[in-house]
């Protein structure tokens, strides 16, 4: 019996969350009548809206938009969430608290475990099945060859399935496979091992990559569309994670942090990793960014062409769907303006990574920043306002003044990039010089000339031989607030210990030791006017945010007008903390991170599971 797919239903769903550039057709919805699979899957047009369909599990509530991107990339060693302190009792219903502080459970409410399946990993579920109904329609009646309208779209089912899937073991370690549509056989099914997960994605990933568009193509014309670059970019990283570490079940009652793959299995998948980055160099599509800054102010302006350093962006509707300024930006009260809402601060930057930056790093003042915006007390215009104590580094990447579109509510719209030109460099020299290669370091210094304004192609001071410490500390300095670096950690199998070290640190910054031991303990701010931006500007000025900067500028500047604060050493006990106290550096963590790396299936998912699921690693049913 031929199946009949309503898809009209699915389409609805689209036109109201889903924009895509230059692709209207996605949005054109047919009649109202019923379509039958062969009908859908035998020409470009109909296909294209049912890859629509999947694509717009991204925008769901509980799903990327105001879950999975905002919630499950913290705590690491450089990020941290905010909000709690010393001897803070812990709401056992909030997920991110508890995600961001490794102490989860199976009955979390805050959207994890609703009874309708309106819950996040039924939502990602429901984007398989919908890939899995669009590559199982195009592979029978779409004759999908390599370079066509309808070999594209069967790559981007493969690759939205793959995203998905690897999410999932990212969050849950072995889930259910499932690479068929749902059939009354396949409707429960067990935990696979993720290891053939793995085996499988990847396959579909190189599968996919080779009968793509390229960039800038028919599909491809915005980078909220996959590509072939793309698909060869996600192909990458998840190799170099099922390369490395994970953590795995010791029967039901705990966990351990192992590589499961054999010396061989692992050459392969680095080799793989490889050639997917070379290949994206190859094509020569995407180059670094003239400046640092140009990457995140391009992103809150809502730029998606090809050819910068954005490879792949999840879809958002500008405006309507998704939260990166409102919990990731710099925090900023509303204004009138630029957002009628107060936001960002949710998520900030550990004290001591501000220090860690070499001071001619472009990077630093853009990713960690001092204050947040506010109303001045002088003349109620907005304006930088020293933060409150040393805890108070917040992430600058995205910022409300930046926005094409003003901020009107907690969707803002702006689409966190997935992937991007400097992530494939840095694969590509971690992949090289575990191949012992010798292509690598160009790459990796690439990425730091940038950095450091030098030009690309030419030796720099700056430059660093390539060695897996300094592609870890990169990393860092790269990619810090982007939901990228806890999995670095994972595959390295250095989050619990990665952690504590950044404990370590806070305590040696606190302490004016080790190699904080020149960071000065006092700050000194003031706001001078600087009518070459505005008459009546008032900026503000810092002094004692930079290593050896001792001077008492109340004392040594005639000028006047500086405020004195005790910084590494403060001592004011609040809520929440704003100094480096044993108990909000012990506060990082309140489960074991290598023991609580993944989360347990919710509740309610085990319960409609017709008894095939339940939770090891020591987690309650």
């Amino acid at each position: 019996m031929k199946k009949i797919i309503n898809i009209k239903a699915l389409l609805a769903a689209i036109a109201l969350s889903l924009t895509f550039s230059a692709c209207d057709s996605l949005l054109d919805v047919p009649s109202n009548s019923l379509l039958s699979d062969d009908m859908v899957f035998s020409h470009p047009d109909s296909a294209n809206l049912a890859i629509g369909a999947i694509y717009d599990i991204i925008g769901q509530n509980n799903s990327y938009r105001n879950r999975l991107w905002l919630q499950m990339a913290l705590n690491t060693d450089i990020e941290y969430r905010s909000g709690w302190s010393a001897g803070t009792t812990l709401n056992s219903t909030k997920s991110d608290d508890l995600f961001a502080l490794y102490n989860p459970n199976s009955t979390i409410g805050d959207g994890y475990n609703n009874v309708d399946a309106a819950n996040p990993w039924s939502r990602i579920y429901q984007g398989v099945e919908r890939a899995n109904l669009a590559i199982a329609g195009i592979r029978k009646f779409g004759n999908p060859t390599a370079g066509s309208d309808m070999g594209h779209l069967l790559g981007e089912a493969l690759t939205m399935r793959s995203f998905f899937y690897y999410d999932l073991i990212k969050w849950w370690g072995d889930v259910p496979a499932r690479f068929e549509p749902v059939s009354e056989a396949s409707i429960y099914l067990a935990k696979t091992d993720r290891d053939e997960i793995y085996k499988q994605i990847i396959a579909d990933l190189q599968e996919a990559s080779s009968l793509m568009y390229g960039p800038g193509q028919k599909y491809t014309l915005s980078t909220k569309r996959l590509s072939k670059d793309a698909a060869r970019g996600l192909l990458a990283r998840i190799c170099l994670s099922a390369a490395g570490y994970s953590m795995r079940p010791v029967g039901t009652a705990g966990a351990e942090i192992k590589i499961t793959v054999t010396d061989e299995r692992r050459k392969e998948l680095y080799t793989i990793a490889r050639q997917a980055c070379r290949d994206i160099i190859s094509d020569g599509k995407y180059a670094l960014a003239p400046t640092f800054k140009s990457v995140f102010y391009d992103q809150c302006q809502d730029i998606e062409t090809h050819g910068r350093e954005a490879i792949w962006q999840l879809p958002y509707n500008f405006g309507i769907r998704g939260r990166m300024v409102y919990n990731f930006g710099l925090p900023r009260d509303a204004d009138g303006k630029n957002n009628t809402v107060s936001i960002g601060g949710q998520f900030k930057i550990m004290p001591n990574f501000f220090y860690d930056y070499n001071v001619n790093d472009t990077r630093r003042d853009i990713t960690v920043v001092p204050y947040k915006v506010a109303k001045s007390t002088v003349d109620s215009k907005m304006e930088q306002s020293l933060s409150s104590g040393i805890t108070g580094f917040n992430i600058g990447k995205w910022r409300a003044e930046w926005m094409k579109t003003p901020i009107t509510g907690t969707d803002d719209g702006v689409s966190p990039i997935v992937i991007r030109y400097a992530d494939v460099l840095l694969m590509f020299a971690e992949a090289d010089l575990f191949l012992n290669g010798t292509e690598g370091q160009a790459y990796f210094n690439q990425v730091r000339r940038r950095a450091f304004g030098q030009p690309l192609t030419a030796t720099s001071s700056y430059d660093l031989p390539l060695t897996l410490d300094n592609i870890k500390l990169e990393r860092a300095y790269e990619f810090a607030g982007e939901n990228i670096r806890k999995y670095d950690l994972i595959r390295w199998g250095e989050l619990k210990s990665g952690i504590d070290k950044a404990k370590l640190k806070l305590a040696a910054l606190r302490d004016g030791t080790g190699e904080y031991a020149d960071v000065p303990q006092i700050i000194y701010s003031k706001y001078v006017v600087d009518n070459t931006i505005t008459t009546g500007e008032r900026v503000l000025v810092i002094y004692g945010l930079q290593r050896g900067e001792t001077q008492d500028k109340i004392a040594t500047d005639p000028t006047g007008g500086w405020t004195k604060k005790t910084w590494t050493q403060a001592t004011t006990s609040t809520n929440p903390e704003y100094y480096l106290s044993d108990g909000f550096i012990n506060a990082m963590y309140h489960g074991n991170p290598d023991q609580k790396q993944l989360l347990p299936i919710m509740h309610q998912i085990i319960l409609v599971s017709n008894g095939m699921l339940t939770n090891d690693y020591g987690y309650d049913n």
